[in-house]
């Protein structure tokens, strides 16, 4: 089994994960990003269109979203560094 490491973002967050757990991370944020930069290109005049990924039907400031994208795109920098050590 392989051994588990301390990793903390820059957030200030920690995990513990083996390569397989950063992998799967990896995945998993990269399809919170590719939500949210959706979901921030779908934003017209203050309109929401409902989504079947997960989001809920109701509007999203775009601040809120600015800072949803600027956060996964450093966690899936910071996931990459990790796998690439």
């Amino acid at each position: 089994m392989p051994k588990k490491k301390q990793y903390r973002y820059s957030t200030g967050e920690t995990i513990e994960a083996d390569v397989e757990d950063l992998k799967r991370l990896l995945r998993e944020n990269q399809e919170y990003l590719d939500n949210y930069l959706d979901l921030y290109s779908s934003l017209e005049d203050d309109e929401y269109v409902a989504r079947g990924n997960g989001f809920c039907d109701r509007k999203f400031s775009d601040d809120f979203i600015e800072g949803q994208i600027a956060k996964y795109r450093t966690r899936i920098a910071e996931l990459e560094r990790w796998l690439r050590d």
